[in-house]
């Protein structure tokens, strides 16, 4: 499955499809449901009444807490989404069909967010100047090589500087709503360190938790009988970790680890690879794993976001693909 762009993106992302320049421009498979939103011109100054001009229907896409989403630019984003990809969508393959599906509800998607930033952002008062996107502009053109490289790349890719300047100010208003959202996020947190054992059936690990009462070395029993290649090796040491943190642990040990003191050795507990022993040997409060603040910062920025939408009237006009 072809990978999509995250929201919030860097200035040098932004750019990540100039490495593949001469991919061709994909066919919008499209089935919108139009709906519209009707502008009327202002009422003239003068006094003669004039008739009045027909007002003009867009077709949206979406709409957000009353903004619309006009379906021009659903499209516009979605041929962006296209043309990243390395060659041309077959629509007799169902892969294929599968991956422009996925695009079709990124891209409307990207947009609807892109909105409720906008509008969380003029909602606290934080604004981006004119001043700041020329600098990131500046930034972004002496990456690609200089100003003749840069309007190649804007012609390669079917956009425009003022395109661009949406994007990185739509990054830099991102960037100072996510320094909100995570001032608020702990530094430190408490970590344990554990070893396990897995075995296949409850009725080995209770043997082998009875060999380890009877005193049997647990590094030992874990490089002979664990079925956790990974861990193995060391004896089952599975380092140490926070909860909810980083660390790829099933839910059922992690919970095990943390009812334990120092010391102390679990009762079976089962998972969905096999049964667990587990033995804690160390516990204290530590500064998160650069991996662990990372994870943490995503998990807040995602939940910021979901709370962002579930607050919002969201109205989406573009069916949904089969």
């Amino acid at each position: 499955m072809r990978c999509l762009a995250p929201l919030v993106i860097s200035a040098a992302a932004i750019f990540a499809a100039a490495c593949a320049p001469n991919a061709p421009a994909q066919p919008l498979v499209i089935t919108p449901q139009i709906f519209s939103v009707t502008i009327n011109p202002p009422p003239s100054p003068t006094a003669s009444p004039t008739p009045m001009a027909t007002p003009t229907a867009i077709p949206l896409a979406a709409r957000v807490n009353g903004q619309p989403i006009p379906l021009s630019a659903y499209q516009a984003e979605l041929g962006r989404y296209l043309r990243t990809l390395p060659g041309p969508l077959d629509p007799n393959d169902e892969r294929d069909r599968q991956t422009l599906a996925q695009l079709q509800e990124a891209a409307l998607e990207a947009l609807i967010e892109q909105a409720l930033i906008e509008q969380e952002a003029a909602r606290l008062n934080i604004a981006v100047s004119e001043d700041q996107v020329a600098a990131e502009l500046a930034i972004v053109k002496a990456q690609i090589g200089g100003e003749a490289q840069f309007q190649a790349w804007l012609v390669a890719t079917g956009q425009t500087e003022s395109d661009v300047r949406a994007q990185l100010r739509l990054e830099l208003l991102t960037g100072a709503l996510r320094e909100q959202v995570l001032s608020t996020l702990p530094r430190t947190a408490e970590y344990v360190h554990a070893y396990h054992i897995v075995l296949a059936t409850e009725r080995e690990a209770r043997q082998v938790l009875a060999r380890l009462r009877n005193g049997a070395q647990f590094t030992a029993l874990a490089r002979s009988l664990s079925l956790d290649e990974s861990t193995r090796p060391a004896g089952g040491d599975l380092g140490w970790f926070m909860r909810g943190g980083n660390a790829i642990l099933w839910p059922e040990v992690e919970e095990a680890a943390f009812g334990l003191q120092v010391g102390e050795t679990s009762d079976v507990v089962p998972s969905p690879i096999g049964y667990h022993i587990i033995r804690v040997i160390g516990r204290e409060v530590r500064p998160l794993t650069e991996l662990d603040a990372a994870h943490l910062q995503a998990r807040a920025m995602a939940e910021w976001m979901d709370g962002l939408k579930a607050r919002a009237q969201i109205e989406r006009f573009i069916a949904s693909p089969s």
